[in-house]
């Protein structure tokens, strides 16, 4: 990732809080990179090491080269690597940690009102969310795409700049306290939890465990700042305690529960997701019964940065609809195309969204497996299966070893005969959903990013 970001070697010493050797302090750099094929001019290269890589094997060539004007590094040979080559270094504990304390320094500089977004399931669509709101009235930075990790963040970070009056940034995490880490260098006024569900089991063991990795937000909020929490998602008192805890201001939201801001109403079309709040339509083109809920999370953040409703209900109307995430595509048949992602609370909101928006049609699920559920995995895939029976599903097409165990659970629940199918491989399930799908019907597509299930929906709109 690389970030246009002028400053000093010197400058960046003491924010990364490392030692500067092998140059002058007031070695001039433009941009900062982590990708040594996309150094900018006269960067500095940060080198990452990931589970198949180690940035630092690049430090000898770029310097030897001078191709960058400076690096970052954790090993103490490359101070001799900078010397001989007179290219300045900056020697630290822990390069991502550098990057991190770097982001956290250019933060605290900032005047920008800070939004930061974690949860479950929804982060994305509902920054996307935020972001429109919030533009309506403020000068607002984002981070793009879901770059929302321990490098992503820090590199959106880098690029506020003083015109900027807000910031939103979403958070993601899969192990225990990265959410801490990234608030910490966030430090958000207003932070937003969209739910908890069952994500990244095989590292956290339980939705208990879930709820507190995400409720780590806190830890970096500043002083008497705002949590907006789902009072509708599960372990939702762990949240509300770690908040009291923390000394911040609670504001709740629902779609049916009691809260701080609930709908007179809301309802649910193919394109198009509409509240009724305090009198307001709100409405944006947003598919199911989670984007509801991403929508009134939205307006929530909104009313705390001091939005008008009015301003916020064009600006929700004008927006765009989210690649991948419930994308309505229509033909002769209708797709819905939910493949960003795939964990049990988003299946059994895609299961329910389907047989409530297109209620009367003939509904055929396509999926594949979940991944990072740890030892429970396989009973999820089943009551996944369970699920789709349930919701009136009338065809259902696997992929996968652990899709396996969702056709078990169809047909425990009464999917029987050629009404489910498991297949070995992606292209006979495509093969075989051509010859079945028919004029009208609506076919679900949903799987963890890893399974690459936009691939059917390329494959059968063809």
């Amino acid at each position: 990732m690389r970030a246009d970001f002028p400053t000093t070697m010197g400058t960046m010493a003491a924010y990364a809080g490392g030692s500067l050797v092998g140059g002058m302090p007031d070695t001039r750099i433009r941009t900062i990179s982590s990708d040594s094929r996309d150094l900018g001019p006269e960067s500095l290269f940060v080198p990452l090491v990931g589970e198949r890589f180690d940035g630092h094997d690049f430090i000898e060539t770029l310097a030897a080269e001078r191709t960058i004007a400076g690096f970052v590094s954790m090993r103490e040979s490359d101070r001799a690597t900078a010397e001989r080559h007179g290219v300045p270094a900056v020697l630290c504990d822990d390069t991502l940690r550098a990057l991190g304390r770097i982001a956290a320094r250019h933060r605290d500089s900032a005047s920008a009102r800070m939004v930061g977004i974690t949860g479950t399931n929804g982060k994305t669509t509902t920054k996307e969310l935020v972001y429109a709101i919030a533009s309506t009235a403020l000068r607002t930075h984002k981070n793009e795409k879901n770059y929302n990790n321990e490098i992503g963040v820090p590199f959106a970070l880098l690029g506020i700049r003083p015109e900027h009056e807000c910031a939103v940034m979403e958070m993601g995490m899969n192990h225990a306290g990265e959410i801490e880490r990234l608030s910490r260098i966030v430090r958000p006024e207003i932070a937003l939890i969209t739910n908890v569900g069952e994500g990244h089991l095989e590292f956290l063991g339980s939705v208990e465990n879930v709820a507190r990795a995400k409720a780590e937000i806190v830890r970096g909020m500043r002083p008497g700042g705002t949590i907006i929490l789902n009072r509708e998602t599960a372990c939702v008192g762990i949240l509300e305690d770690a908040a009291r805890d923390a000394g911040l201001r609670m504001l709740t939201f629902a779609l049916d529960a009691d809260a701080d801001l609930r709908p007179e109403s809301y309802s649910l079309q193919p394109d198009r997701t509409e509240i009724v709040l305090g009198g307001v339509t709100f409405a944006a083109p947003l598919y199911g019964v989670h984007n509801a809920a991403n929508l009134l999370a939205a307006i929530a953040v909104g009313r705390c940065l001091g939005i008008d409703d009015a301003a916020m209900a064009r600006a929700l109307a004008s927006m765009d609809a989210i690649d991948k995430r419930s994308q309505i595509v229509r033909g002769e048949f209708v797709v819905i195309n939910d493949t960003y992602n795939s964990n049990p609370l988003s299946s059994r909101s895609a299961f329910a969204s389907a047989a409530r928006v297109f209620s009367g049609r003939r509904l055929i699920a396509v999926v594949s497996d979940m991944k990072e559920l740890g030892a429970k995995a396989a009973r999820y895939h089943a009551e996944a299966g369970r699920e789709i029976a349930a919701s009136g599903f009338e065809l259902l097409f696997a992929w996968g070893e652990l899709a396996a165990h969702t056709v078990a659970g169809a047909r425990e629940a009464g999917m029987n005969g050629d009404r489910v199918a498991h297949f070995a491989d992606k292209q006979s399930l495509v093969d075989a959903l051509k010859k079945r799908v028919a004029k009208d019907d609506v076919v679900l597509v949903k799987g963890s990013r890893s399974m690459k299930m936009e691939e059917v929906v390329a494959d059968l709109l063809r």
